[in-house]
């Protein structure tokens, strides 16, 4: 089977006990990155009693539904390296499409060195995670993340958070995560829908942060008590 980036787009869904979270804007990612990759999806149902992390992917075989238990994905503080952003063409950058093998790839590379989460970097700037969004918040109460110029994926994860996190008290900006944003950090969190809603403690071997956690909390919270 064809493995560009135009043979699939999928979604990764979490689900426990038949219950998808966030399904509808999973659905919404999905159609939204089906149109720019050109793949059209055909109407499906729901397998019931789903649980796990439920991949749904769409291709030319039609509609597969895989599932991986949740092991031990939910962390409240992870360890990160530093690695190297994938490259596509620009308007494939940021979309879940067939061509994902390498970041399955990179996370393998992240396990084995004993490390929870991969941070994807593209000219000396973290643009992405390997499954997770970065945010990060600055001392004046911004909580950074990556512009979409680099080939950031949208993050499911985020969308439930954001208003939450505004409501809080914090300012979202986009920019560029460089060296220098990620060293004064405050606090560092890493949403996905397998990680949660996790807090960055070293990257490369140095300390980030300085300890506190309530951007973490806001999101935490912005989940849901059933969610974890």
């Amino acid at each position: 089977m064809e493995k560009g980036p135009r043979s699939a787009v999928f979604t990764t869904v979490r689900a426990r006990s038949g219950k998808l979270f966030h399904l509808d804007l999973h659905l919404k990612r999905l159609s939204k990155h089906a149109k720019i990759l050109g793949i059209e999806i055909p109407k499906f149902e729901i397998p019931s009693g789903l649980d796990g992390l439920v991949k749904i992917q769409v291709d030319s075989s039609g509609v597969q539904f895989s599932t991986k238990p949740f092991y031990q994905e939910i962390h409240m503080e992870a360890e990160g390296i530093t690695i190297p952003a994938p490259r596509w063409a620009r308007k494939i950058m940021g979309t879940k499409h067939g061509d994902w093998e390498i970041y399955r790839e990179i996370t393998s590379q992240v396990f084995a060195k004993g490390a929870d989460v991969g941070l994807l970097v593209h000219d000396f700037c973290i643009v992405d995670g390997d499954r997770v969004m970065p945010l990060v918040l600055d001392e004046d109460g911004i909580v950074w993340i990556s512009d979409d110029k680099h080939g950031g994926v949208d993050s499911v994860t985020f969308d439930v958070c954001q208003s939450s996190i505004e409501s809080a008290g914090f300012v979202i900006s986009k920019g560029r995560l460089n060296e220098r944003i990620v060293a004064r950090a405050k606090e560092f969190v890493l949403l996905g829908t397998g990680m949660g809603a996790a807090r960055l403690t070293v990257l490369d071997g140095v300390d980030i942060g300085d300890g506190s956690d309530n951007l973490q909390k806001t999101c935490i919270d912005a989940l849901g008590s059933d969610w974890w």
